[in-house]
């Protein structure tokens, strides 16, 4: 359907009569040439991206609702039908305005193509859905969420049986079904009182967590060197930042002897509105404000926040000065590698397996390296833990072959095999059984970085809404793709790789075999010498573009003493090297 067409399929039935009045404006304005955020609304659909559906709440194919929500959920049990003759499916929420009712609309139009579906009747972390589909032997999952967005935002991200998100060929199939449904009359809409969704609607039960945190057990994270006091002595302030980690994080550390969980008050409870920040995302410095006042106030040593479907975790303790420091997503990530990977490197005989390491492309180098050197395995994957999940299956039919950790630079982390997306509460686990064992975190990341290689990375996003947004975007990565810039300096190094995954092509000292088991992604990435990287790709999520650094210190430090200085320098070598790239993308 052409964007008129999608705005006059609006101005009818089955929508009420304050919709269709308002869709006939946006269709006047699209006659008139008049660009607005009401046509785009109407006219340019929700995308599938790296976390589904995602989009601002309102009226239109191009905000979440009732209809567009429905639509994808029409689009998906229809391929579920297709997959096997009893399909179950897994349904999350978290605690975002009209999450609810999206979970309760998507429950009713699979229970009324006969789909046997579990929900979770309250909010829950993104990570209990994906295990709840391995749990329940699901067909596929879904979950109602938008992650870290503001509050105007909601999202439908789906699952397979795998306990992972959608990935290539299953998502092409499943956005067909979808974007084939230009009838917005055939979506059935059932009621929690519809006999056919009371027969085939069922909650998810407190088992599914039990089993989760008895098969979190089994994972044998836990330190054998920290004892139980060290664990009941430590002190720990945990926000949910007002989602859904809150009662599910606390009862997890409590059952493996943290016994001092402090919850901050004012972020404990979900609320959709998330009143108290700007974003809710551990990874911004104010986000976690509350947090650094009630550790200060407890006296406690580490404190821990997740974002509001609690797959992302954020932590900020306190160095020898008594000021605050936040690890960032790379350090976090780059820490629990070391800590299992020199876990399973000292076991040496005991060895039988070859255990794998998997991180997005754009994740530290940092990583790669502490792989090597404790003879670990690294897979690297597209962005998006969908693509880690994908790996973690080819891993599962391996005789030999153990998944380790996987991670990414935004914040997701997973050191257990039993969950396919990231998980922020085997990641905290595991972090706090780390701190409970070297007892200063920040030393041995300064050891890290002795032993592996002083790196440091850096994000800079740029927003660009609407198509004009999404045209500057493409326009700057098609630029870069018609220069040769091999040999060329940025930020005083050399570029000696230039890699396009969307045409999978490589120049320079890079290998085509990189691309091997990926599917075409509009990324392009440059090596510089001295192990530094540079990439640049459109958020799958959100009207950004965003430029990532990895550059390692051409000048290794030898002592912990060094490590300020050598950090300040590479920081300004990245700022200038992030500038000049830029340019050559035509951002500026």
């Amino acid at each position: 359907m052409n964007a008129k067409d999608l705005i006059t399929s609006w101005t009818q039935e089955p929508f009420s009569p304050s919709i269709q009045s308002e869709a006939k404006i946006a269709l006047e304005e699209f006659n008139s040439n008049k660009p607005s955020d009401l046509v785009e609304a109407y006219s340019i659909p929700l995308e599938f991206g790296t976390g589904g559906i995602r989009g601002k709440m309102g009226n239109g194919i191009g905000r979440m609702n009732a209809f567009t929500v429905g639509r994808a959920a029409l689009g998906f049990s229809q391929y579920l039908i297709k997959k096997t003759k009893k399909p179950i499916l897994v349904i999350a929420y978290d605690s975002r305005n009209n999450s609810k009712e999206f979970c309760e609309i998507t429950a009713g139009i699979a229970a009324g193509l006969g789909i046997k579906v579990y929900f979770f009747p309250e909010v829950a972390p993104t990570p209990m859905l994906s295990y709840a589909v391995r749990y329940y032997k699901a067909t596929g999952g879904v979950v109602i969420t938008a992650s870290h967005n503001p509050p105007a935002y909601n999202g439908f991200k789906a699952y397979l049986a795998d306990g992972g998100q959608l990935v290539p060929p299953d998502d092409a199939k499943i956005i067909q079904n979808i974007e084939s449904i230009h009838d917005w009359n055939t979506i059935q809409f059932l009621t929690k009182k519809d006999p056919v969704f009371k027969k085939n609607v069922k909650k998810v039960g407190k088992d599914c967590f039990q089993s989760y945190l008895k098969d979190l057990k089994k994972a044998k994270i836990q330190s054998s060197i920290a004892t139980n006091k060290d664990r009941k002595n430590l002190k720990i302030v945990y926000s949910p930042l007002h989602g859904t980690g809150g009662v599910y994080m606390k009862k997890a550390l409590n059952s493996f002897g943290y016994k001092n969980v402090f919850l901050v008050p004012e972020q404990s409870e979900p609320d959709g509105n998330f009143p108290t920040v700007k974003y809710p995302n551990p990874e911004e410095k104010e986000a976690l404000a509350l947090c650094d006042k009630w550790a200060r106030e407890t006296k406690s040593s580490v404190f821990i926040a997740t974002d509001p479907d609690a797959d992302r975790l954020g932590i900020g303790v306190f160095d020898s000065k008594n000021e605050t420091v936040l690890l960032n997503g790379n350090q976090i990530g780059s820490i629990l590698a070391a800590y299992l990977a020199e876990r399973i490197n000292q076991q040496a005989g005991k060895k039988k397996k070859d255990y794998y390491i998997v991180k997005t492309i754009v994740t530290t180098d940092l990583q790669l390296s502490i792989a090597k050197k404790n003879k670990i395995k690294m897979k690297n994957v597209l962005t998006g833990f969908k693509y880690i999940a994908e790996v973690m299956k080819d891993i599962d039919k391996k005789k030999n072959a153990k998944f380790l950790f996987g991670g990414e630079e935004s914040y997701g982390y997973l050191p257990v095999d039993f969950v396919r997306d990231k998980d922020s509460i085997s990641s905290a686990l595991l972090l706090l059984e780390v701190i409970a064992e070297k007892k200063d975190i920040l030393a041995y990341l300064d050891a890290i970085y002795l032993n592996y290689g002083l790196y440091l990375e850096s994000l800079k996003s740029l927003t660009l809404e609407g198509s004009v947004g999404k045209e500057k975007i493409n326009k700057a990565l098609n630029l870069l793709r018609t220069q040769d810039i091999i040999g060329k300096k940025i930020g005083g190094r050399e570029v000696v790789s230039f890699i396009d995954y969307k045409e999978k092509l490589v120049k320079g000292q890079a290998k085509s075999n990189i691309f091997q088991g990926m599917p075409s992604s509009n990324v392009i990435q440059v090596e510089l010498s001295g192990n530094a990287k540079l990439t640049i790709r459109p958020s799958g999520t959100e009207p950004k573009v965003k430029i990532y650094s990895s550059f390692a210190s051409m000048n290794q430090p030898s002592s912990k003493e060094e490590i300020p200085y050598a950090m300040a320098e590479l920081k300004k070598e990245i700022e200038f090297a992030e500038s000049e790239f830029c340019k050559m993308a035509g951002l500026t």
